[in-house]
């Protein structure tokens, strides 16, 4: 009787045991090859993203315009307002100085841009290019040499 047991029972065992995926106690989970594994991103130093863009000012020299017209208003109204001499002359001095300055400020120009970069591999970059084009702060870039290419 015992051997009329068994007899389905191991047949029973037999079938799971066939049905069932292949377990194996020595080998570990894989993704892939041994080769496909060791392959990890590597931060890259020619790839990354732009933090600041700011524009480069230049203030060129004043061409004496500005000073010689600052100074006739200046002197006037030091005159016309204080009177005297001394009160002409500070007037005068003082309205060159603004003059100057207005038309240096006026005359200033953007001649370019200090674009910086925070690569993948957290270094961080600054170029000077002429023009920015479509760039934007936060966008992605590959770096070329010199040059920034949006990706």
């Amino acid at each position: 009787m015992t051997r009329v047991l068994v007899r389905p029972l191991l047949a029973a065992v037999a079938a799971i045991a066939l049905a069932a995926p292949p377990i194996s106690a020595f080998s570990a989970p894989s993704d892939g090859p041994p080769d496909a594994q060791a392959q990890r991103h590597i931060p890259s130093a020619s790839l990354g993203r732009i933090v600041a863009i700011d524009p480069i000012k230049t203030r060129p020299k004043g061409s004496g315009a500005g000073a010689v017209a600052g100074g006739v208003v200046g002197g006037v109204l030091g005159n016309q307002v204080f009177g005297g001499t001394a009160a002409t002359v500070i007037g005068a001095a003082g309205g060159a100085v603004a003059g100057n300055n207005l038309e240096r400020n006026h005359r200033s120009g953007v001649t370019g841009y200090r674009v910086t970069v925070r690569l993948d591999n957290g270094r961080q970059r600054t170029f000077t290019p002429a023009q920015v084009g479509g760039l934007r702060v936060g966008d992605r870039v590959r770096i070329r040499g010199e040059r920034l290419q949006r990706i």
